[in-house]
């Protein structure tokens, strides 16, 4: 009887430890997966709103708070060279000008490359109606 006892016991604790690891890598893939989906979310976001406000003159109210917004945003969750950028972009500003185009230009290029989209390098322009 004890012949048969020992290799089911050794069976049954090896598929529940093999269960319990799965488990657990699966549950880090997700929570993986999350916060990178929040990340670009948050990123996709930041370019929507600077893009908007790229040639406006004068730039509306609200959309000044969402520049800030934005750069907040990217420099919480954007690259090293996007933050760089983003704060190249708010000394110019506090001193009368800036320009937001080289910091779309990387937030395209590092959006696109964690999309896994093709990468190019056009030079974005913005049609804008307003007089």
């Amino acid at each position: 009887m004890t012949e048969w006892v020992i290799p089911f016991a050794s069976g049954v604790i090896a598929g529940l430890v093999s269960a319990w690891g799965a488990y657990f890598l699966a549950l880090r893939r997700d929570k993986e997966e999350r916060r990178r989906e929040r990340i670009i979310s948050h990123l996709i976001e930041a370019y929507k709103n600077l893009e908007d406000a790229t040639g406006r003159k004068p730039l509306p109210e609200e959309k000044k708070w969402r520049v800030e917004s934005s750069l907040g945003a990217i420099f919480l969750f954007g690259s090293k060279e996007a933050a760089d950028e983003a704060k190249r972009l708010t000394i110019e500003v506090a001193v009368g000008s800036g320009d937001m185009l080289s910091l779309l230009i990387i937030l395209r290029r590092d959006l696109r490359n964690e999309l896994g989209l093709e990468a190019h390098e056009v030079e974005p322009n913005f049609l804008r109606f307003d007089p």
